[in-house]
Protein backbone atom coordinates (compact mmCIF):
# COMPACT_ATOMS: atom_id res chain seq x y z
CA UNK A 1 0.00 0.00 0.00
CA UNK A 2 2.88 2.48 1.34
CA UNK A 3 4.55 1.20 -2.27
CA UNK A 4 1.18 2.14 -4.36
CA UNK A 5 1.11 5.75 -2.39
CA UNK A 6 4.99 6.38 -3.26
CA UNK A 7 4.34 5.39 -7.11
CA UNK A 8 1.25 7.43 -7.34
CA UNK A 9 2.67 10.18 -5.77
CA UNK A 10 5.91 10.47 -7.71
CA UNK A 11 3.08 9.94 -11.34
CA UNK A 12 1.87 13.04 -10.23
CA UNK A 13 5.14 15.31 -9.70
CA UNK A 14 6.38 13.98 -13.15
CA UNK A 15 3.22 15.34 -14.41
CA UNK A 16 2.95 18.36 -12.65
CA UNK A 17 6.67 18.99 -13.77
CA UNK A 18 5.93 18.59 -17.30
CA UNK A 19 2.61 20.73 -17.15
CA UNK A 20 5.35 23.46 -15.77
CA UNK A 21 8.07 23.27 -18.83
CA UNK A 22 5.87 22.53 -21.48
CA UNK A 23 4.79 25.43 -23.47
CA UNK A 24 2.28 25.29 -26.13
CA UNK A 25 3.32 26.26 -29.46
CA UNK A 26 1.90 29.40 -30.50
CA UNK A 27 0.91 29.57 -34.69
CA UNK A 28 0.92 32.77 -36.26
CA UNK A 29 0.30 34.03 -39.52
CA UNK A 30 2.30 36.65 -41.93
CA UNK A 31 0.42 39.91 -42.11
CA UNK A 32 -0.20 40.29 -45.92
CA UNK A 33 0.51 43.46 -47.24
CA UNK A 34 -0.83 44.64 -50.06
CA UNK A 35 0.83 47.80 -51.75
CA UNK A 36 -1.04 49.57 -54.67
CA UNK A 37 1.21 50.09 -57.72
CA UNK A 38 1.91 53.92 -58.83
CA UNK A 39 -0.11 52.64 -62.02
CA UNK A 40 -3.27 51.49 -60.30
CA UNK A 41 -3.58 54.58 -58.54
CA UNK A 42 -3.17 56.20 -61.44
CA UNK A 43 -6.19 54.08 -62.88
CA UNK A 44 -8.07 54.90 -59.58
CA UNK A 45 -7.50 58.32 -59.99
CA UNK A 46 -9.44 58.11 -63.78
CA UNK A 47 -12.15 56.03 -62.49
CA UNK A 48 -12.70 57.94 -59.89
CA UNK A 49 -12.57 61.60 -61.50
CA UNK A 50 -14.74 60.55 -63.87
CA UNK A 51 -17.16 58.53 -62.07
CA UNK A 52 -17.59 62.33 -59.90
CA UNK A 53 -18.30 64.14 -63.04
CA UNK A 54 -21.62 62.12 -63.17
CA UNK A 55 -22.16 62.37 -59.49
CA UNK A 56 -21.73 65.58 -59.13
CA UNK A 57 -23.61 66.94 -62.63
CA UNK A 58 -20.40 68.11 -64.47
CA UNK A 59 -21.75 69.40 -68.06
CA UNK A 60 -19.07 69.44 -71.03
CA UNK A 61 -18.18 73.18 -71.86
CA UNK A 62 -14.98 74.54 -73.93
CA UNK A 63 -15.75 77.84 -71.69
CA UNK A 64 -16.62 78.67 -67.94
CA UNK A 65 -13.97 75.91 -66.31
CA UNK A 66 -11.72 75.83 -63.65
CA UNK A 67 -8.70 74.97 -63.00
CA UNK A 68 -8.95 72.44 -60.15
CA UNK A 69 -12.11 70.37 -59.81
CA UNK A 70 -12.33 71.65 -56.25
CA UNK A 71 -13.19 74.94 -57.57
CA UNK A 72 -14.93 73.64 -60.71
CA UNK A 73 -17.31 71.69 -58.02
CA UNK A 74 -18.13 74.82 -56.16
CA UNK A 75 -19.30 77.12 -59.15
CA UNK A 76 -19.34 76.50 -62.32
CA UNK A 77 -19.55 72.33 -62.76
CA UNK A 78 -18.38 72.64 -66.50
CA UNK A 79 -15.55 70.69 -67.40
CA UNK A 80 -14.12 69.27 -71.23
CA UNK A 81 -11.68 66.67 -72.01
CA UNK A 82 -8.33 68.68 -71.33
CA UNK A 83 -10.03 69.90 -68.17
CA UNK A 84 -10.44 66.13 -66.73
CA UNK A 85 -7.08 64.45 -67.83
CA UNK A 86 -5.45 67.97 -65.80
CA UNK A 87 -7.63 67.17 -62.88
CA UNK A 88 -6.42 63.70 -63.15
CA UNK A 89 -2.65 64.83 -63.12
CA UNK A 90 -3.47 67.27 -59.86
CA UNK A 91 -4.96 64.29 -58.09
CA UNK A 92 -2.60 62.21 -58.76
CA UNK A 93 0.56 64.29 -57.88
CA UNK A 94 2.06 64.56 -61.45
CA UNK A 95 1.57 68.33 -61.57
CA UNK A 96 0.79 71.35 -59.37
CA UNK A 97 -2.56 72.04 -58.40
CA UNK A 98 -4.18 74.73 -60.93
CA UNK A 99 -2.06 73.52 -63.92
CA UNK A 100 -3.71 72.53 -67.16
CA UNK A 101 -2.78 71.50 -70.33
CA UNK A 102 -5.09 71.21 -73.40
CA UNK A 103 -3.93 70.56 -77.06
CA UNK A 104 -4.92 72.78 -80.49
CA UNK A 105 -6.74 71.83 -83.10
CA UNK A 106 -3.09 70.62 -85.03
CA UNK A 107 -2.39 68.52 -82.47
CA UNK A 108 0.11 71.14 -80.44
CA UNK A 109 0.22 70.45 -76.67
CA UNK A 110 -0.25 74.33 -74.72
CA UNK A 111 0.34 74.27 -71.11
CA UNK A 112 1.48 75.64 -67.95
CA UNK A 113 5.28 76.63 -67.32
CA UNK A 114 5.24 74.42 -64.59
CA UNK A 115 3.92 71.12 -66.66
CA UNK A 116 6.13 67.86 -67.28
CA UNK A 117 8.84 67.97 -64.42
CA UNK A 118 7.16 64.52 -63.26
CA UNK A 119 6.39 64.00 -66.42
CA UNK A 120 7.79 62.95 -70.26
CA UNK A 121 6.15 64.34 -73.10
CA UNK A 122 6.88 61.80 -76.39
CA UNK A 123 6.13 63.23 -79.96
CA UNK A 124 4.55 60.59 -82.29
CA UNK A 125 2.63 61.62 -85.15
CA UNK A 126 1.03 58.69 -86.42
CA UNK A 127 -1.80 56.93 -86.59
CA UNK A 128 -3.58 55.23 -83.22
CA UNK A 129 -3.29 51.62 -84.78
CA UNK A 130 0.77 52.22 -85.12
CA UNK A 131 1.52 53.47 -81.99
CA UNK A 132 2.71 51.40 -79.00
CA UNK A 133 0.77 52.57 -76.23
CA UNK A 134 1.74 52.00 -72.55
CA UNK A 135 -1.27 51.67 -70.39
CA UNK A 136 -2.17 54.88 -68.18
CA UNK A 137 -0.50 56.71 -71.45
CA UNK A 138 -1.86 60.53 -72.32
CA UNK A 139 -2.70 60.67 -75.76
CA UNK A 140 -3.08 63.97 -77.12
CA UNK A 141 -5.34 63.93 -80.67
CA UNK A 142 -5.98 67.16 -82.84
CA UNK A 143 -8.11 69.31 -80.27
CA UNK A 144 -8.36 66.23 -77.95
CA UNK A 145 -6.97 64.61 -75.10
CA UNK A 146 -7.72 61.43 -73.20
CA UNK A 147 -5.81 58.34 -71.04
CA UNK A 148 -4.98 54.88 -72.88
CA UNK A 149 -6.54 52.52 -70.20
CA UNK A 150 -5.00 49.04 -71.15
CA UNK A 151 -7.16 46.44 -73.95
CA UNK A 152 -10.57 44.76 -73.24
CA UNK A 153 -10.42 40.83 -72.74
CA UNK A 154 -11.58 40.81 -76.76
CA UNK A 155 -8.34 43.06 -77.58
CA UNK A 156 -9.96 45.94 -77.99
CA UNK A 157 -8.51 49.40 -76.86
CA UNK A 158 -10.29 50.85 -73.60
CA UNK A 159 -9.84 54.84 -72.51
CA UNK A 160 -10.95 56.91 -70.43
CA UNK A 161 -12.69 59.65 -72.09
CA UNK A 162 -13.32 63.21 -70.72
CA UNK A 163 -14.59 64.51 -74.16
CA UNK A 164 -18.61 64.74 -75.40
CA UNK A 165 -18.24 61.30 -75.97
CA UNK A 166 -19.02 60.41 -72.58
CA UNK A 167 -21.89 62.99 -71.78
CA UNK A 168 -25.41 62.30 -72.66
CA UNK A 169 -25.85 63.55 -75.63
CA UNK A 170 -22.46 64.09 -77.68
CA UNK A 171 -22.89 67.76 -77.26
CA UNK A 172 -22.11 70.67 -75.55
CA UNK A 173 -23.54 71.22 -72.05
CA UNK A 174 -24.62 68.11 -72.06
CA UNK A 175 -24.15 65.92 -68.57
CA UNK A 176 -21.53 63.48 -68.46
CA UNK A 177 -23.32 59.58 -68.22
CA UNK A 178 -20.39 57.59 -68.36
CA UNK A 179 -18.23 56.00 -65.40
CA UNK A 180 -15.99 54.04 -66.43
CA UNK A 181 -13.34 53.17 -69.57
CA UNK A 182 -15.01 52.70 -72.92
CA UNK A 183 -13.96 51.31 -76.26
CA UNK A 184 -13.89 54.18 -79.01
CA UNK A 185 -13.12 52.06 -82.68
CA UNK A 186 -13.31 55.42 -83.93
CA UNK A 187 -9.66 56.51 -82.52
CA UNK A 188 -7.87 53.91 -83.93
CA UNK A 189 -7.47 55.72 -87.29
CA UNK A 190 -7.07 59.23 -85.81
CA UNK A 191 -3.66 60.74 -85.41
CA UNK A 192 -2.10 60.49 -82.00
CA UNK A 193 0.26 63.93 -81.89
CA UNK A 194 2.01 63.53 -78.74
CA UNK A 195 1.82 60.82 -75.81
CA UNK A 196 2.49 62.37 -72.44
CA UNK A 197 3.68 59.36 -70.29
CA UNK A 198 4.09 59.77 -65.95
CA UNK A 199 7.73 58.92 -65.03
CA UNK A 200 6.80 56.60 -61.94
CA UNK A 201 4.51 54.61 -63.73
Amino acid sequence: MHFKKQTAALMLAIIMAFSVFYIEPVHTEAATVTTQSNYDRWMDVCSTMLKNLKKYHFRYSNSGGKDTFKSAKKSSRKTNCALFVSWCLQEYGAVPKGTTFYTTGSGRIRKSNNFGKKDKIIRVHRKCSNVKLKPGDICCWNAHVNIYAGKSSSGKKLWYDGGKISTASNSNGSRYTHTSKHSYGYLNGRTISYIIRIKDL
